[in-house]
């Protein structure tokens, strides 16, 4: 249960602008967070763990838990921890971590008892806060397209080894779980604002790229498990809408990662709809 968490490790840091604090992957990651949620007195046998990065431990929805993998309370993993009181919960998502890093760190807590695991990841593995910062900076358009195009030679020729990778891992330490793989929406509206100042040309190429992501998540997803979908949830609901579920640069560090709207409408309800435990209590 619990209690095969390892102890923490001391944190990496990664590098960030400065001027922009974006943080997709710009915060510790080889941590191995470990944590529970909620009153787990009454737990049963099976246990639930939360593996992957920043848009499974909480970024953008304050206040954290942990400083260094910045666990919130407002993630979608607590929210379903607390919805399901008996089971018991492992909270290993840090943010910044890459699909090495998961498996590095994070599997502490797995074991024949786990019967759900959720994970995000990928993300970081294409340098995604680097990706966004030039396409927000660059003076050039062709400078964003180049880094878009650099992301997606990546997702096409070698993430989906890396996903992999990690998702028969998981299950090679879970092998009683059920494995759901959460996706990423696309982050912008298609109208310019303050909060994301970025032409359509560059908030396009951005959204194509989380497209293509979510593409190869999903493809690779449904052979170890399920693919749980967020882009559609997230409709109206992206950086530059009227009621946004992500936060703007204006959000300082949690820059371009779900507010406790989306962590709750978005991803909790992706989670909801392909996974119902008979002992969840809403």
């Amino acid at each position: 249960m619990l209690s095969r968490a390892r102890k923490l490790r001391p944190a990496l840091a990664l590098p960030v602008a400065a001027t922009l604090l974006i943080t997709i992957a710009a915060v510790p990651a080889a941590a191995n967070a470990a944590g529970t949620t909620g009153d787990t007195s009454a737990a049963d046998d099976r246990q639930y763990v939360a593996l992957g990065d920043s848009y499974s431990s909480g970024v953008g929805a304050p206040p954290y838990t942990d400083g260094d993998c910045k666990q919130s309370a407002h993630s979608y993993a607590a929210q379903y921890a607390r919805n399901n009181p008996r089971l018991s919960f492992g909270f290993s998502a840090c943010s910044g971590a890459t699909t090495d890093d998961v498996i590095a760190h994070q599997l502490g807590f797995l074991g024949p008892d786990t019967t759900l695991v959720t994970i995000t990841v990928g993300g970081d593995n294409l340098g995604f806060t680097s990706t966004l910062e030039t396409c927000i900076t660059a003076l050039h358009d062709s400078t964003c397209k180049d880094a878009i195009d650099k992301a997606l030679a990546y997702i096409a020729t070698t993430l989906p080894g890396k996903l992999k990778q990690v998702y028969g891992d998981v299950l090679a330490a879970a092998p009683n779980a059920k494995l759901i793989v959460l996706g990423y929406p696309q982050l912008l509206a298609p109208t310019f604002c303050f909060e994301a100042p970025l032409d359509a040309n560059r908030r396009g190429w951005i959204n194509h790229a989380a497209v293509k992501l979510n593409e190869a998540i999903g493809n690779t997803a449904k052979t170890y498990g399920a693919f749980a979908p967020v882009d559609a949830l997230f409709d109206k609901h992206r950086v530059c809408d009227d009621d946004p579920w992500l936060n703007g640069i204006t959000a300082i560090e949690d820059a371009f990662h779900p507010n406790l709207a989306g962590y709750t409408d978005g991803y909790l309800k992706a989670l909801d709809a392909v996974f119902h435990p008979v002992t969840a209590t809403h």
